[in-house]
């Protein structure tokens, strides 16, 4: 084999390499971090304040994985009355992010059943407002 052939052996197995590489990324999903990213980013501070406002309760939410489902146990605080939102998002396929009403039962629980959820990690949100206060509240749960 002479130096003409190698080379161009080189440039075709390079050639072949780009393209399969540029298939590759073609073929995967490239979704936004959120579709109302930059309004989201204008709301930072009054994120961060209402994350404060959860941490100057000193009563965790507790989440838990039962045989019903995600279980939600509220501190006394949050009640019927609240007004909220509990939110799932995907960070690798959007088309799984999932969004509740808050719905607390006379325990100051809400259960949400498996079968709402695939299999894999969710960033988990959970947004009320009690009165003239917002809280939020931010885990991460894996199913």
């Amino acid at each position: 084999m002479n130096w003409g052939k190698g080379i161009t052996l080189f440039i075709v197995a390079f050639i072949v390499f780009i393209a399969s590489m540029v298939v590759f990324a073609f073929t995967k999903d490239a979704d936004l971090v959120r579709e109302d990213y930059y309004e989201n980013e204008l709301a930072y501070d009054q994120n961060k304040e209402n994350k404060v406002n959860y941490q100057d309760l000193n009563k965790a939410i507790v989440v838990s994985k039962t045989e019903s489902g995600i279980v939600f146990q509220f501190p006394e605080i949050v009640n019927s009355e609240s007004k909220g939102k509990i939110m799932f998002y995907r960070p690798d396929q959007k088309k799984y992010d999932r969004e509740f009403e808050l719905e607390i039962d006379t325990l100051h629980q809400q259960i949400l059943d498996y079968k709402n959820f695939k299999e894999g990690y969710y960033d988990l949100q959970v947004e009320w407002t009690n009165g003239a206060k917002t809280f939020l509240f931010e885990d991460q749960i894996s199913f």
